[in-house]
């Protein structure tokens, strides 16, 4: 498979800042954020076509990252045969990592080692037009998961091999509005109960690729939260404090490091901000 660097005056060109007035409502599980803001990704994306339109169309998916020796993470998921599909970070130091696609549609990038968290937007070159995947990669330093992605009014997925046999709290995502979703891994197919501070507020089956989330029914005031899953005959706690947003200035977001894992303060596609909080445990 090759890979190759865009230069960065190549990678500015593919990305933009884009102004947006206000937030747009977050879809699902989270409310609107109250404040409006940037956003960015790749500036030649196009939404995706409708199934009717294409047919075959499949959008990338990241699905795993791994560390390697020197602290690169590599990023491996799947897409359409044969296509380009490129990483792309936002202004103002834009950079792109690109691969084309084996013909069963599986894909690896590679991105360099960094002390700090780096957030990517995925799309692959198709037909003459850029598809964009889902959400923004971020990748993170060590300690904890290598990679997450990270859905706009949803809960974040790590990238990680899911097929785990015991439960773990992966992440939790919330909005200024106090809007919470929590997401982790557990056995294919399982039920998943969701307890906060200790009142039940949820519950879910786990999907075919061992992931969940559960949104919350109420808001959570800001302060300090337990949160904790039970499935089958196993329970696992989470411990993170909810408050306001971080200022976010220069990138489209702010990562930063916390005594359970690491803490992204985000901009969505439609300009609303939301907080994802990654437990070093899920890597576990």
């Amino acid at each position: 498979m090759q890979q190759m660097r865009y230069p960065a005056s190549e990678a500015r060109a593919r990305v933009k800042l884009t102004l947006v007035a206000g937030a747009l409502a977050l879809a699902a599980a989270l409310a609107a954020c109250g404040r409006g803001g940037a956003a960015w990704r790749p500036a030649d994306t196009l939404a995706p076509p409708s199934p009717e339109e294409s047919g075959y169309l499949r959008p990338p998916l990241p699905r795993t990252a791994q560390r390697v020796p020197g602290g690169g993470v590599v990023l491996s998921g799947r897409s359409g045969p044969q296509v380009r599909v490129r990483l792309s970070s936002p202004p103002p130091n834009s950079v792109a990592y690109g691969a084309t696609a084996r013909d069963d549609g599986e894909w690896s990038i590679t991105t360099p080692a960094s002390s700090d968290v780096g957030l990517f937007g995925v799309a692959e070159e198709l037909v003459g037009r850029d598809v964009q995947g889902e959400g923004y990669v971020a990748v993170l330093p060590r300690p904890g998961p290598a990679g997450v992605l990270l859905r706009a009014g949803g809960g974040a997925a790590v990238l990680i091999n899911p097929l785990v046999t015991t439960v773990k709290i992966a992440a939790v995502d919330y909005d200024g509005s106090g809007a919470t979703v929590v997401s982790g891994l557990a056995r294919p197919g399982a039920a998943v109960r969701l307890y906060v501070d200790g009142a039940a507020t949820g519950e879910a089956r786990v999907n075919d690729r061992g992931r969940f989330s559960i949104s919350l029914t109420g808001s959570l005031k800001p302060g300090d939260h337990e949160v904790r899953v039970d499935c089958a005959d196993q329970s696992v706690t989470a411990k993170f404090a909810l408050d306001h947003p971080r200022t976010i200035s220069g990138l489209p977001y702010h990562g930063e490091r916390t005594p359970t894992g690491w803490r992204i303060d985000w901009l969505t596609p439609g300009g609303g901000e939301q907080t994802t909080l990654i437990f070093d445990a899920a890597e576990s």
